[in-house]
């Protein structure tokens, strides 16, 4: 039988997946990879308060960490498309951040943070888990009996009714996305109602009709993002793949990696996945233009590329006969991170 790839798709996946382990896991990177991202990126924004949308948390302990870039917990929003991952990650926060009255106790949440973070199944180095345990606890010690918690919610991406549930327009000035859009990236394509449900005119009462081919999932994503977030917000990715966003300026955004299919290969192969046809979408980035004059919204005119980064995964060791061995002449493995920066261009949604 053929091997069958995961449904990322499907809410019951995910589901199944955190009631049968709920322990932290980290994709890709360690929680605190993006940091020097979210750092420019908060001291660019204008607004005192800026929100911050963690799209896709899962389990990880990246949540957590975003609290030390923010005055307010409450300024984060966390939200996953599985309900489970979001009732474990409100629960984990409360038992991490709780209020402590004595010494013993604030003991006793350090002690948690640094089980959290050292017990976690992701690729960290050991210094990485020290720092972000440190962090943490310098964080959980910092803050008041009677704190607040940040925001956590359950929605499906690809729904704009269900992202507007949980989120509303225009208000958050930094998203936070650690290979999420990579999850959505091997989701189906769709066919779209044209005019879309989001467009950047007002939409009048006009016949509403199907698009004529199906649409990838990173396109409806990023027009989804635009209808939530700020003008000039940044979208900080991290992605597997050097060709996440086709629909970017193609100059400024090429990029081809000689070692990205061994690259995805080894990153599902971790997850259990062996023996699938890694093919990239070669017509990812062809929305017709037809579509769009139909109705649908040009994801280039909302987004632009700040900047996009590499991060060289470092080579891991292996046991070999009882002892460490490192891996010797491994191609180079990248990460990529993305900064896109919304442009002033309105969306609207049809009633």
């Amino acid at each position: 039988m053929p091997f069958q790839p995961p449904s990322f798709g499907e809410r019951q996946y995910w589901n199944d997946r955190f009631t049968s382990n709920s322990n932290p896991f980290e994709w890709l990177e360690a929680p605190d990879a993006l940091d020097p991202y979210l750092v420019d990126a908060l001291r660019e924004t204008r607004d005192q308060n800026p929100k911050v949308l963690h799209i896709g948390c899962g389990t990880s302990l990246l949540s957590y960490h975003l609290r030390a870039h923010v005055k307010q917990p409450e300024q984060i929003h966390n939200i996953d498309y599985s309900e489970v991952a979001i009732e474990v990650g409100r629960k984990r926060e409360i038992e991490i951040f709780s209020a402590h009255k004595n010494s013993e106790e604030e003991s006793d949440v350090k002690s948690t943070i640094s089980d959290e973070v050292e017990g976690n199944n992701t690729t960290t180095t050991s210094k990485g888990n020290k720092d972000l345990t440190k962090s943490l606890s310098q964080l959980t010690l910092n803050e008041t009996p009677n704190m607040n918690y940040m925001r956590w919610s359950s929605a499906n991406l690809l729904s704009h009714t269900s992202l507007l549930n949980a989120c509303k327009p225009s208000t958050y000035s930094v998203i936070v996305d650690k290979s999420t859009s990579d999850s959505v990236a091997c989701t189906d394509d769709t066919y779209v109602p044209l005019p879309y449900h989001v467009n950047t005119t007002p939409i009048a009462s006009t016949p509403v009709t199907q698009s004529p081919e199906p649409v990838h999932p990173v396109h409806i994503l990023a027009i989804h993002l635009a209808l939530v977030a700020k003008p000039q917000a940044r979208w900080i990715a991290l992605s597997y793949s050097a060709e996440r966003f086709p629909f970017l300026d193609r100059p400024l955004y090429q990029s081809t990696s000689p070692n990205l299919m061994s690259e995805i290969a080894s990153t599902l192969a971790s997850e259990g996945f062996h023996d699938f046809d890694y093919e990239l979408d070669d017509d990812l980035d062809n929305i017709p233009q037809q579509m769009i004059d139909n109705g649908l919204p040009d994801p280039s005119t909302l987004w632009t590329l700040a900047g996009k980064y590499e991060i060289e995964v470092p080579q891991q060791e292996t046991k070999n006969g009882g002892s460490m061995t490192t891996i010797t002449h491994r191609p180079q493995v990248l990460h990529w991170v993305y900064v896109l920066e919304r442009t002033n261009v309105e969306v609207f949604v049809r009633g």
